[in-house]
């Protein structure tokens, strides 16, 4: 999966997969996660939030089946 970069204090880069529904993240901290069986739409707030660190922690972490992959 592509990520881009994005600007964000708590967040490296984000990517989606659309048709797995799968958002990963990649922490400014180091670590990359992936989540399950997130609905685009949370990704698209994600990408367009003006607090995508504020974002991530009131609605995808914690939210969302997750695997860290690096």
């Amino acid at each position: 999966m592509t990520r881009q970069l994005i600007v964000s204090t708590a967040l490296k880069s984000v990517g989606y997969d659309a048709v797995a529904h799968v958002l990963e993240v990649e922490l400014q901290s180091g670590p990359i996660y992936r989540y399950f069986d997130v609905p685009l739409s949370v990704y698209e707030a994600l990408m367009s939030a003006p607090s995508k660190g504020r974002y991530f922690d009131d609605n995808v972490q914690g939210k969302y089946e997750h695997r860290q992959i690096g």
